[in-house]
């Protein structure tokens, strides 16, 4: 039985380790156990600005780039002034764009092949 007061300090302090559990799982590139670290955070709390960059920085590390520029624009949303949000934003974007060309290059040979026979 916790008294109002301590529930708030011990939903804090949670918040708190989950948020560092996150950073530590990110330079360890554990991303996929980084991004769940984030979701419990957010859970809670959907505007942290931490939960959502550490997330997007996760999603990144997966190669989920539209995910990560999705998020990342709820965290200049929320603090337009995150240069470290605006910067991981382009990177996905360039990453993202990569991936588009590889999958375009890729169909174009699977398109070209087709009528040949």
């Amino acid at each position: 039985n916790f008294k109002e007061e301590n529930k708030g300090k011990a939903k804090d302090l949670k918040k708190v380790c989950e948020l560092n559990r996150a950073a530590c799982l990110l330079k360890k590139k554990d991303f996929s156990e980084a991004r769940t670290a984030c979701d419990s955070v957010l859970k809670e709390d959907a505007t942290n600005v931490k939960a959502i960059f550490r997330k997007a920085q996760a999603e990144f590390g997966l190669k989920n780039f539209d995910e990560t520029m999705r998020m990342l624009k709820k965290v200049v949303e929320i603090d337009p002034q995150n240069k470290e949000a605006r910067a991981l934003y382009k990177d996905a974007q360039a990453e993202q764009k990569k991936v588009d060309q590889a999958a375009k290059g890729l169909f174009a040979k699977m398109c070209g092949g087709l009528g040949k026979g």
